[in-house]
Order: C-alpha cells, then structure tokens, then sequence
C-alpha cells in the first residue's frame, strides 16, 4: 500500500480515535520541545517554529498555550524539518533529537527567514540535495571497493604473465 495510504489511515487514528489524553501528551511535548529548542538558540521565535511546520505565528501560540491541539500535519512538518526524532515525539520514549546533522534544515530556515522568491525555491530543494549528496557518497564508496577489485585482479594477472613466461609451456615432440 501507498506512503500517503499509511499516513491517511494515521491520520483517522489520531484524529478520530486516539484519546483526548494522546493528543494532550503530544501537545506537551511540542511545547516541551519548543521549550528545548529555544533554549538551545536553535530557534530564535516562535515564528521560526512556524515556519518549520508551514504554520502562522498565531497556531503556534495557540499550541503552546493549550488553546489547540496539535494536528498529524503539523508534527510531520516538525519533524521533517528538523533533528526531532519521531518516535520520542510519539511515545515520549528515547531521545529527543536524532543526531545532530542538521545543516541542511539549518539552511533551510535561513532561506525560508528570506523574503526572497528564490530563495524559498532553493529552500524547498536542500532536502533533495541532502538526499542526493548522501547518494553520492554511496556511489563513491562503492566506486572505491570496485577500484580495489580491479588493482586486486590486475595483480593476478600479472602475477599469471609473470608465472607463464617463468614457465613456458614445454613442446612436445611427435
């Protein structure tokens, strides 16, 4: 079945049939992590929280102090733009924060933080650009193992030569 099949079904279950207390839990740990990430200066506003789930000012304020609760769609976005791991922000179990190679999503804020049209282009493409990078260094390191395999089967057949021309082939006679 499809991603986005998933995900609707995910969507009834915390909209329709997860407890009242669930959704509270999770609103608590949004507002525990904008606590966190405001803390830690890796946010500056609530504005930029906004801004990493494509949400205006007003709903985050909202969220934060209890007035809504948060939706499916806005913990996605949250966690797609940033290092927050998916599964504390569900259970409330483990870390927080998945490593912390958040360079890209840092950028991305940045060009989001811009008024600038292109720059919100640029800001929509760094995730494909993170994935494509990853890739790359697959490729590369792939590339290097096939590199290896081929000094390893040069040598054996140099190795071959070097016996054979030690070892000519006898000629028999008729």
């Amino acid at each position: 079945m499809s991603y986005f099949f998933h995900l609707f079904i995910l969507h009834l279950t915390i909209t329709y049939m997860a407890s009242k207390s669930f959704k509270k839990e999770m609103t608590q740990r949004f507002i525990e992590l904008v606590k966190f990430l405001t803390m830690s200066e890796k946010v500056q506003s609530k504005t930029e929280i906004g801004i990493l789930m494509d949400q205006p000012l007003q709903v985050v304020s909202k969220l934060l102090s209890g007035e809504r609760i948060i939706t499916l769609e806005q913990i996605q976005k949250l966690i797609l733009n940033t290092n927050i791991d998916a599964h504390w922000f569900i259970t409330g179990k483990g870390l927080m924060l998945r490593d912390d190679t958040s360079s890209i999503k840092e950028s991305k804020m940045a060009y989001y933080l811009s008024n600038n049209e292109s720059s919100r282009s640029i800001a929509a493409i760094l995730p494909l650009v993170a994935d494509l990078e990853e890739r790359i260094e697959e490729l590369r390191k792939e590339n290097e193992g096939i590199q290896n395999q081929l000094k390893e089967l040069n040598h054996a057949l140099f190795l071959l030569k070097k016996e054979k021309k030690a070892n000519p082939p006898s000629k028999s006679s008729p």
